[in-house]
C-alpha cells in the first residue's frame, strides 16, 4: 500500500501512468479442502513465481491476501497490464504440475481510473469480481 501510493503520487507529478493488477487463484478453497493445506500453500507459491517471472524488476509483486495477489506496474498502461495477466494465465495453463491453475485479473489504471490508491484499488477489484463471476456463469452453462 505505501509503494502504491508513493507510486501514484509519483506518476501525478511526472504526470506518467501506472497500472495495478489483480488476481485472485481461483478454486483455493477447494484444493485446500480436497488435497490439503499444504497443496495450496505449493499453489500459492507456484502462482508467485509465474507472477515474478513475467514482471519486470522495476514492478512489485505482492500477496495482497487469502487468495488475490497485486502486481504494481510502473509506467505501464492497461495494455500492457492486461498483456501481462495473458502471459500469466497462459503460463499458468501450459503448466503440467498438478493441481492445475487459473486466476481472474482485474486491472487498474491511474489516471484513468481516478487518482488515489484506494480509487484504483476498487477498480481493479470491481473488474476482477465482474471476470470471476463471468467464468463462473460460463461455467455453470457448459455443465
Amino acid at each position: 500500500m505505501d509503494r502504491l501510493d508513493r507510486e501514484v503520487r509519483r506518476a501525478e507529478r511526472s504526470q506518467g501512468s501506472l497500472t495495478l493488477l489483480l488476481l485472485d487463484l481461483d478454486g483455493l478453497k477447494r484444493i485446500n479442502d480436497l488435497q490439503g493445506h499444504l497443496a495450496g500453500d505449493r499453489a500459492l507459491r507456484r502462482l508467485a513465481g509465474v507472477m515474478n517471472e513475467h514482471c519486470r524488476s522495476t514492478d512489485l509483486a505482492a500477496r495482497y491476501g487469502g487468495d488475490e495477489f497485486a502486481v504494481l506496474l510502473i509506467d505501464s498502461d492497461r495494455g500492457m497490464a492486461e498483456h501481462v495477466a495473458e502471459r500469466i494465465e497462459l503460463r499458468l495453463r501450459s503448466d503440467q504440475e498438478k493441481p492445475q491453475l487459473s486466476v481472474s485479473t482485474g486491472v487498474g489504471v491511474y489516471p484513468d481510473d481516478d487518482r488515489t490508491p484506494a480509487e484504483i484499488i476498487e477498480a481493479a477489484d470491481k473488474r476482477l469480481y465482474r471476470r470471476k463471476k463471468g467464468t463462473n456463469d460460463r461455467s455453470l452453462a457448459v455443465r
